[in-house]
């Protein structure tokens, strides 16, 4: 049975011991700097309370996809599987999923304390300031932002950040060519504000939707209703006839008036690659009610380093895995991704001259992952791609640099902190993207020198015998 709401997602990870309970951390850097330490130790979800200046029972939760069991808990897939098993799995559920619309409710939990007008103030919800060098304090690092195409009636939900610019304002930063940017474009060329709904906690499983890239068209509550097994249960907006999760946690409705309008001074924040990469004038939200659970949970999800994050499942690897497959690449034994989608592995067993070279071609015609894939690296069936030590050593002892690395250029990059002020200023947001062969060469493979590591079945022999022991 899928979650009804981030409430039982933390009930069964406090069952299966992947929850650590903390009170009294300040949400001033204490909480982000927690958060940031325990997922470099691939630790528990982190659920702050008593958080100092708000009210005991006002929390937020952290790392919650930070491992792959508590992936695989969101998305419904075995506990006990190896990471790149999960991850075939996690490609075969996306493959067979079959698109499930959301289901009206009359009323929901999320209605529980409802405020308007004179009463909304987006500061009574304990947002951290998540890094030392943050512009403000990031409300929306895991959020849902729901806004409806005002032709076709497509209901978009995206994960934009947004940050806290006064009592009723916050700031959103919609990316030019992402979905929810482009549908609030057309309401502002018509002169009218866009109508939007921001979801600030609710079940992984659902919000797990919102980061991917769709087909325009495809909402996002249909994929996750696939994802899920069963509707999204959702209430209608009272201030803009949105749909709105109907377990939700937090939610704000407002609108977002045209840029010229208004706008607002935004960032820095430290983003996902590592880097604070974007700063600038932004599009403001006009929150014009608040509705929230009582005791409510602001979900948080704030950019680490990326290595940071190998410890979960680069689930956009999956897309490419497909991506591959559909293309006619035969043989592929894993995909996998490490520093959050900028170095991608294919591992494959050749099967022809140029087998490898056309992998790498393939893998970097699309964008996989959220805009800075820079790296593409194919090996041998014998290197297990989740494991960055292998594909290291494949680099380093099966690459000749002077023909098995290419270099593709003028690739879009909007966050690449490499990109010059110069050329930012002019709009040329391009960078080059490397393909590095490092399997061994197809005509002399079979002559190529054997590696001395033990066979996987004397390895299971032994660690079965003194399994114990070395526990």
């Amino acid at each position: 049975m899928p979650f009804r709401d981030l409430r039982d997602f933390i009930d069964a990870a406090k069952k299966l011991d992947e929850l650590k309970e903390l009170r009294g951390a300040h949400w001033e850097l204490e909480i982000g700097c927690i958060t940031e330490l325990v997922a470099e130790g691939c630790g528990p979800m982190l659920l702050f309370d008593d958080i100092p200046g708000y009210p005991a029972g006002f929390r937020v939760l952290t790392n919650f996809l930070s491992t792959p069991r508590r992936f695989a808990m969101a998305a419904g897939l075995p506990l006990d599987a190896t990471r790149l098993d999960m991850l075939r799995a996690w490609k075969e559920k996306l493959k067979n999923l079959r698109l499930i619309p959301p289901r009206y409710s009359k009323e929901g939990p999320v209605a529980e304390n409802v405020l308007r007008d004179d009463q909304v103030d987006v500061g009574l919800f304990p947002a951290p300031r998540w890094h030392e060098h943050d512009g403000g304090r990031y409300i929306g690092t895991a959020d849902m932002v729901i806004v409806k195409d005002p032709g076709s009636k497509w209901v978009n939900v995206g994960t934009y950040r947004a940050c806290i610019q006064g009592r009723d304002r916050l700031s959103l930063w919609m990316i030019g060519d992402r979905d929810g940017r482009r549908i609030a474009s057309q309401y502002w060329a018509s002169g009218k504000s866009c109508p939007v709904a921001i979801v600030l906690g609710h079940e992984p499983g659902t919000w797990m939707a919102a980061p991917m890239k769709l087909k325009p068209g495809v909402s996002e509550y249909d994929f996750a209703g696939g994802i899920r097994g069963e509707p999204v249960e959702v209430i209608e907006g009272p201030i803009t006839g949105l749909p709105i999760p109907a377990y939700a946690e937090i939610v704000f409705e407002g609108e977002i008036p045209p840029p010229e309008e208004e706008t607002v001074a935004e960032g820095p924040f430290g983003e996902w690659p590592g880097y604070y990469a974007h700063e600038g004038r932004e599009p403001v939200v006009r929150v014009k009610q608040i509705m929230y659970r009582n005791n409510p949970i602001l979900l948080g999800f704030p950019p680490l380093l990326p290595t940071t994050m190998d410890s979960g499942i680069p689930t956009s690897a999956a897309r490419l895995w497909e991506h591959l497959e559909n293309c006619g690449i035969p043989n592929i034994r894993g995909v996998w991704s490490h520093c959050r989608y900028l170095l991608a592995v294919i591992s494959i067993e050749q099967s022809y001259p140029g087998h490898s070279a056309q992998t790498l071609l393939a893998a970097a015609s699309i964008q996989y992952g959220p805009g800075m894939d820079s790296y593409y690296v194919t090996v041998d069936e014998d290197i297990d791609p989740t494991d960055l030590r292998q594909v290291l050593w494949a680099m380093c002892t099966r690459v000749d640099p002077r023909t098995q690395v290419h270099i593709v250029t003028s690739c879009t990059s909007g966050l690449d902190p490499r990109l010059s002020p110069e050329a930012k200023s002019r709009g040329d947001l391009t960078m080059g993207r490397v393909l590095i062969d490092a399997c061994r060469p197809y005509p002399w493979r079979e002559k190529f020198p054997r590696p001395n590591r033990f066979s996987e079945g004397m390895r299971r022999q032994i660690l079965e015998k003194w399994a114990q022991e070395l526990r």
